[in-house]
């Protein structure tokens, strides 16, 4: 065996493993251990049906069963997260083995299978390094390009926006158990691709190739090269391919050779751990191109809304009670909100405004009542689906996604991408470039309203508060929606700030938005809305106009004074 040749096909089998891991860890932020058991899914498939089935049908099996296993096993999984969810997958990865080792009439148990009969191509028996190599290599670049060209997509950026905020991710109309079950799909089949490529390869499958220590290898290239880059995790694996062959080369006593590698290897690992965390190539590193200012297109970003009658009811809450236990949030609340008028949301906190915005927009379910949009009963749709209804919301603790640009903070918002579904990114590349371009357009338009434009490729962690809180209003305007629900838009600004963005929210009203805002400032909310409604102890004390209510003696006392 030719040490490069073999080192080669390796380089390729990893490069699908680590590559297709980062997806789901790097990008969608699924922590998960189980790649290795779809690894051996895949292996196993190819060796048991390779003497009947053959190639190529042997890549379609195990790409369809590690697929179809890795979906399956996600939607109950994926409901729970963090370290509940590492339980669950090294479960599953636990099992995958024992049904391995003690399904011997399948498996071939501890001993494994073997006389895997080799891949012929065009009538050409690839077996050995060299043969094999060309066709392992292709083989990785196909698998590279499936990555590549996900993660760097409307779908790849959705994956990141998830990671980073799943509650934002909702609020902008991502369906993330959807996301989350395609990915794990997606990325188990990777796995089991190769595993089908090391079954031919070795024309042998064992137990002992696939066990827990095999994820953590394909762990340690990520975390090495670098999580959410796809680079990086080519650096990773490279690395820690090469280092434990090297090690080889290091003139040890025979008695404790493989301990003293093993410690060396180990601590190659602490250091890049304690020094580099971020990895060899963080992802920052990956900035985009420079933006195209002939891209920003003239006039407003503002869609005009061709049904919108101003003073027409377009989001009705009716009746809507909310209990947690013993204790009422929300206690018969009645409330309307009017096409091109602002209704604020005044009240002590505890009050229920918040509870009052999470029903509005199904991140909450009501106990008792009615939301309707335009007439149009909201009952039963999920969070993500009202948001592309038409009824947005942001949230008090702004809620961005900050290791992303601010320009992909925005674009990720715009609903109805075609890159969003993985169909029509590798069957219609043209409509998502083009989409994308437009989008890209629009999302700038938008940035230059709110005055963020100059910041576009800048990171959304570098921003300060006040260009936080414009780009929470930015990301909202890009979602279409035509109700607004903004949670203390104008909290912790300067007079400048607050300035600015009530300017912004007034425009918005101006051209038929329905603005719904919950403040605690009154002097802003006393020239900003239209309408206010003060709630209390999870009823609406009174409403009526802010110079009205601002006079009522008993509201002086309770909350204005």
């Amino acid at each position: 065996m030719d040490i490069a040749l073999h080192f080669g096909v390796m380089l390729c089998i990893y490069t699908i493993l680590a590559t297709s891991f980062n997806l789901l860890l790097g990008f969608s932020g699924l922590f998960a251990f189980s790649h290795a058991g779809f690894y051996a899914l895949g292996a196993y498939a190819t060796a048991i049906l390779a003497p009947t089935l053959g190639f190529p049908l042997t890549l379609v099996v195990a790409f369809t069963v590690a697929g179809l296993v890795g979906a399956s096993l996600s939607i109950p999984a994926l409901r729970i997260s963090g370290i509940y969810l590492i339980i669950a997958s090294l479960a599953f990865q636990s099992i995958v083995l024992e049904v391995i080792i003690n399904w011997t009439e399948l498996t071939g148990g501890p001993t494994g299978l073997a006389g895997i009969p080799p891949v012929r191509l065009f009538g050409v028996a690839l077996s050995g390094d060299r043969a094999f190599l060309p066709f392992a290599a292709v083989t990785a670049l196909v698998c590279f390009f499936i990555t590549w060209r996900v993660a760097n997509s409307p779908f790849g950026r959705a994956l990141k926006a998830m990671r980073e905020n799943e509650s934002a991710a909702i609020s902008i109309g991502k369906n993330v158990l959807a996301m989350k079950v395609a990915t794990f799909g997606g990325t188990a089949a990777l796995a089991g691709v190769a595993g089908w490529l090391f079954a031919y390869y070795y024309t042998f499958v064992g137990p002992g190739s696939f066990t827990l220590d095999e994820t953590v290898l394909i762990l340690s290239m990520v975390m090495v090269g670098g999580s959410g880059n796809l680079l990086g995790t080519m650096v990773g694996v490279v690395l820690l391919l090469v280092i434990p062959q090297a090690l080889f080369f290091v003139d040890l006593p025979s008695q404790v050779a493989d301990q003293i590698r093993l410690l060396i290897y180990g601590l190659v690992l602490i250091g890049f751990l304690l020094f580099r965390p971020e990895g060899m190539i963080p992802e920052r590193l990956h900035r985009p191109r420079r933006i195209d200012a002939s891209l920003v297109p003239a006039g407003s970003p503002l869609k005009v809304l061709e049904h919108a009658v101003p003073g027409a009811p377009t989001l009705v809450g009716s009746g809507m009670q909310k209990r947690f236990g013993g204790i009422t949030a929300i206690a018969s609340l009645d409330i309307t909100l009017e096409t091109g008028r602002i209704i604020g949301l005044i009240g002590p906190n505890g009050a229920g405004k918040t509870t009052a915005f999470n029903l509005l927009t199904g991140f909450l379910r009501p106990d008792e009542g009615e939301i309707t949009y335009r007439g149009r009963s909201l009952k039963g749709l999920k969070a993500h689906e009202i948001v592309r209804a038409g009824v947005g919301r942001s949230f008090q603790d702004l809620r961005l996604f900050p290791h992303m640009t601010v320009l992909d903070n925005v674009l990720v918002a715009v609903p109805r991408q075609a890159g969003d579904d993985l169909a029509a990114l590798f069957l219609r590349p043209g409509l998502v470039r083009q989409q994308e371009q437009d989008n890209t357009a629009r999302a700038l338009s938008i940035l230059e309203f709110v005055g963020l434009r100059p910041r576009a490729a800048d990171m959304a962690e570098d921003l300060s508060y006040a260009e936080d809180k414009l780009l929470v209003i930015a990301r909202l305007v890009a979602t279409d929606a035509e109700v607004l629900l903004f949670d203390e838009p104008l909290s912790g600004l300067d007079p400048a700030g607050l300035d600015h963005i009530a300017g912004i929210i007034k425009r918005l009203a101006a051209s038929g938005k329905t603005i719904g805002i919950i403040e605690h400032n009154l002097e802003a909310i006393r020239t900003l809305c239209d309408e206010i409604v003060f709630l209390d102890d999870g009823h609406d004390m009174a409403r009526g106009t802010p110079a009205a209510l601002m006079q009522d003696p008993d509201l002086v006392e309770r909350y204005f004074r």
